[in-house]
């Protein structure tokens, strides 16, 4: 079974850690507030330890050095950008994810090697992204925020032509169709039809890219 050390139990970590275990993890969440941790009381996490994120001993017996992968998500920066970097680099945990409202620092940190999410650079992104392209409806973004999901549907100019043809390298790739209910890969041979949702992998700041492909600006 994985085992994944949530350093941090305000609303995203508990909520993370909720998710893990619904999702069969063994999952060992860190805070130095008893109180915060005890509202996980009987949701099945395996253990439950009170302390700093950037305590050694602390994260031992979270079991650090069984860990599959750690999300950091204190509600300080640079605690989070310290201790990101200490278990990726001394206890050599494979995946690390760090929460930082820096939008510079996470990019800085990117670069190391450690997966971040900046909720503010995401937030700019998303907002300026949902004011311009109301037809296109997000779904979720991966990673970072570097590539959206985004859901469309096919509008009549589209119908009847290769689903290759939504496609721009680098920016848009067309992932699958939902046509009657069915979802479905696409593949060269992929025609579009009018009703299909079309499931597309966006670089964020491309919607507006997406639009004019599809006829809407």
């Amino acid at each position: 079974m994985r085992h994944v050390v949530v350093l941090g139990c305000g609303r995203v970590g508990s909520g993370i850690a909720r998710d893990l275990v619904l999702r069969g993890t063994s999952v060992a969440v860190v805070d130095t507030d008893p109180a915060t941790l005890d509202r996980l009381a009987g949701d099945g996490i395996t253990a439950r330890v009170v302390g700093a994120a950037s305590d050694e001993g602390v994260l031992r017996a979270a079991g650090i050095e069984r860990a599959d992968a750690v999300a950091v998500v204190t509600g300080d920066d640079a605690v989070n950008a310290v201790v990101a970097r200490a278990v990726r680099t001394v206890f050599r945990v494979p995946t690390v994810v760090a929460r930082l409202y820096d939008p510079a620092a996470a990019a800085a940190y990117e670069k190391l090697g450690i997966n971040t999410v900046s909720p503010v650079a995401w937030g700019i992104r998303r907002i300026a992204e949902l004011l311009t392209a109301a037809e296109v409806e997000p779904v979720t973004a991966l990673g970072a925020g570097g590539v959206e999901m985004v859901d469309a549907r096919v509008p009549p100019l589209l119908a009847g032509r290769a689903a290759t043809e939504v496609r721009v390298p680098g920016e848009i790739e067309l992932v699958a169709i939902t046509r009657l209910g069915r979802t479905a890969f696409v593949d060269a041979a992929t025609r579009l039809e009018t009703g299909d949702v079309m499931h597309l992998a966006v670089v964020a700041g491309s919607i507006g890219r997406l639009e004019s492909v599809l006829g809407r600006s």
